[in-house]
């Protein structure tokens, strides 16, 4: 995503940034963006959604300028609020095989056959 140049934050990039830090900032300010966006839709100002969060009207504006480093929880809190997500990572099914040893053959197929079901995230983890 590219970003408007000349503003503090590519100057200060330019002089002390790698391109790790190069990329956080990146995504803090996608972030940011995509919180604006939801806002917009929802016809919401960022006070409301401080306090939705019960959180300062400051810290809000201080997220919103993309300079916040946030935290995965800050995010879920914020996408519950909005109810939508900011962030979308499809979800993936795990497989995996139990491996028992000294214990009989009836217990290794039992073990074999179960399914495990996850948390809500839907990630399916079976035994093979």
């Amino acid at each position: 995503m590219e970003f408007p140049k000349n503003n503090s934050i590519d100057t200060w990039l330019e002089k002390n940034g790698s391109p790790e830090i190069t990329k956080l900032v990146e995504k803090n300010l996608a972030i940011a963006t995509k919180i604006h966006e939801l806002l917009n839709l929802r016809g919401l100002k960022p006070a409301d959604l401080a306090r939705l969060l019960d959180k300062k009207p400051s810290e809000i504006s201080k997220w919103l300028t993309g300079t916040h480093t946030f935290t995965t929880k800050t995010i879920t809190k914020i996408e519950a609020v909005l109810e939508e997500d900011i962030i979308h990572i499809e979800p993936q099914k795990i497989y995996f095989k139990v491996m028992v040893t000294n214990h009989e053959e009836m217990e290794e197929m039992l073990f074999e056959k179960s399914e495990v079901k996850t948390d809500s995230l839907s990630k399916d983890k079976k035994a093979s």
